[in-house]
């Protein structure tokens, strides 16, 4: 009887074990078909996969094209065991569990960027067509219904876990808890020009196109990083990074010149070491920081998104790829070659 028991409880073992190997801990939001002209809006789709690189699942039959920023398209919602995904080509949120089951679909105009608050009970939809009609609109995850809504005209958005509050950038960066309180609310036009003289203010930014949090637990020492772009209509506008402290305040300011930066992410390794990942949208670089903003590095990778997740580490998305990669030197850990090679247009990270 005994080692019937313990046999037993060997397979519930093993069962267990695959059950939660099989919790995916990363997902890519595939853009399959980027000469859409309306006939089918429905022809791309989100890839599931473990930390090995390894495809769990594949959700078809969704709407998304590039937009402004690719930050924040796709979510992990770990509390339901669910997946969110902004459809902008098709003007709504999906809600799915990791067995590709539809739980939710929220109508939204021109869905831009997505967040989920730290309790997971709402979920943070930037919405608009311009950036300066842009609003930013909560609603409940297990309804859809729609909570309250903010003029904030963000680009991309994100959740500071530690801070219990969220972070936009677009024209502003903002910080806003999610009762709705402005907590922090910065014109991307009085921030400095130079760190050292902050009372020179460079009144010509354009906009701000991805935000991410250090994953640090002391609250005071973290730093918030933005990425900036410049645009070639707007005369004096640059491609820049910065860092503010939990106050707003910038603490450091990064030049990036001739790199273009469309996507942003905050890793740790080696127990309290930082590591700022920007992808350069021309070359496909990702280039590398540390926490004081000093070049490490550039990699060649060709990749177009960058997340990093407390449980599975750094990512990189591109057309042809999926990698896992070392945050300490950036090499490769594991890797998955898509069937189709096709803009990765979203990336949630566990």
């Amino acid at each position: 009887m005994v080692r019937y028991l313990a046999s037993l409880g060997l397979l519930f073992g093993f069962a267990f074990s695959a059950l939660a190997q099989s919790n995916p801990v990363v997902a890519v939001l595939r853009d399959s078909d980027t000469s859409f002209r309306g006939a089918d809006r429905n022809r791309d789709s989100a890839i599931l996969l473990d930390s090995q690189a390894n495809v769990i699942n594949v959700i078809s039959g969704l709407g998304v094209t590039p937009s402004l920023s690719s930050q924040n398209t796709l979510q992990f919602d770990s509390v339901h065991r669910r997946i969110i995904v902004a459809e902008n080509l098709c003007n709504r949120v999906s809600v799915f569990d990791y067995d590709g089951t539809s739980q939710l679909t929220i109508p939204i105009e021109n869905v831009a960027a997505i967040a989920l608050t730290n309790d997971a009970k709402q979920i943070d939809c930037v919405t608009g067509t311009t950036i300066n009609d842009r609003q930013t609109v909560f609603y409940d995850t297990t309804t859809g219904k729609e909570i309250r809504r903010l003029n904030l005209d963000a680009v991309a958005v994100t959740n500071d876990v530690v801070g219990s509050q969220l972070w936009a950038i677009g024209k502003h960066l903002t910080a806003f808890d999610p009762d709705g309180d402005i907590r922090i609310r910065r014109p991307l036009t009085q921030l400095p020009a130079e760190l050292k003289h902050p009372t020179v203010i460079n009144s010509r930014n354009w906009c701000g196109v991805g935000v991410a949090v250090e994953p640090n637990q002391n609250d005071w020492w973290r730093r918030i990083w933005v990425i900036e772009r410049n645009h070639p209509e707007v005369t004096g506008s640059k491609n820049r990074l910065f860092a503010v402290d939990p106050e707003g305040q910038t603490r450091i300011l990064v030049e990036l010149n001739e790199i273009d930066p469309i996507s942003i992410a905050c890793a740790t390794y080696r127990g309290d070491m930082n590591r700022i990942l920007v992808v350069d949208r021309v070359t496909g670089n990702l280039v590398s920081f540390n926490s004081d903003g000093e070049l490490m590095g550039k990699v060649d990778l060709d990749v177009q998104l960058v997340g990093f997740g407390e449980h599975s580490g750094l990512w990189v998305a591109g057309r042809e790829s999926i990698r896992r990669l070392d945050p300490s030197d950036l090499s490769v850990l594991a890797e998955h070659a898509f069937d189709q090679a096709c803009d990765s247009v979203g990336l949630a990270v566990r």
